[in-house]
């Protein structure tokens, strides 16, 4: 029995995915990504006619930022709106009334919107190619995918545990932006120009690291400087791709737990 359980949840979680898909191309997700290339080409040619030097790399960076933050947003707002949607039109109650496990279709949904993020990568990551060589473009796109996937795992684990789209999207928000900004707040936080016997000053600082304990690494992730100056070195890369891929683990494992103790 156990040996058919495996392959029958994992043909599930499979099928599910597939569905995500499906459900990607139905919502006219595909229009959003071209609407954001046709946005973004535009802002690189309007970059190239200000800048007097280095406007290749201006329009690089620029472009990079865009791609990440845009397609950031857009795989998380999918992931919130397609789980409220199925859960008002009590898909989910059908689908696990059928022999589907909860862990198989919570994981076959990630799955299905973390290969909707690597597509969404890839496009943004071939326009790029035009301004960043090969292998810079390379590594910026699986930290990008790692990234998306990331957030994705975010998302569904607030949409389950919120139930809402308007709670999920800002929990998922206000993480992704303090994981982008908490290095910098931990720096300013231990300025040397503070005092060094401000009790206040030291509680802060504490309560911001341990903050940052939570906090997911995407400071070194997807960095715009990899496209401009140079990628990153094997191991630079290995340990922000190994830091998004752990901490994607234990978001998705704490989104199982709950999921498991709900009650639908």
């Amino acid at each position: 029995m156990l040996a058919l359980a495996a392959p029958n949840a994992t043909r599930a979680a499979l099928t599910l995915a597939r569905f995500v898909l499906l459900e990607a191309r139905r919502t006219r997700l595909p229009l959003l990504i071209l609407c954001a290339l046709a946005a973004g080409i535009g802002l690189a040619g309007f970059l190239s006619q200000l800048a007097l030097t280095e406007s290749a790399s201006l329009q690089a960076g620029v472009l990079a930022a865009f791609f990440r933050a845009t397609g950031v947003f857009i795989c998380a707002a999918f992931v919130v709106t397609s789980m409220v949607r199925e859960s008002n039109d009590k898909g989910t109650e059908l689908l696990l009334s059928l022999p589907i496990s909860r862990a198989a279709y919570y994981v076959g949904k990630l799955v299905g919107f973390g290969a909707c993020g690597a597509l969404v990568a890839g496009i943004f990551s071939l326009v790029m190619l035009i301004w960043s060589p090969p292998l810079a473009v390379l590594a910026w796109f699986v930290s990008l995918s790692l990234e998306i996937w990331l957030v994705a795992a975010v998302s569904l684990f607030f949409v389950v545990t919120l139930g809402d789209v308007v709670p999920a999207l800002a929990a998922c928000a206000g993480v992704y932006l303090l994981g982008r900004t908490v290095a910098a707040i931990q720096s300013i936080s231990a300025s040397p120009l503070a005092a060094d016997d401000d009790v206040m000053q030291k509680i802060a600082g504490w309560a911001i690291d341990a903050v940052a304990l939570v906090l997911p690494p995407l400071d070194k992730a997807t960095q715009t400087g990899w496209l401009v100056y140079a990628p990153p070195s094997a191991q630079e890369f290995a340990i922000v791709a190994f830091g998004l891929i752990l901490y994607g683990a234990l978001v998705t494992a704490a989104g199982l737990f709950d999921f498991h103790r709900r009650n639908l």
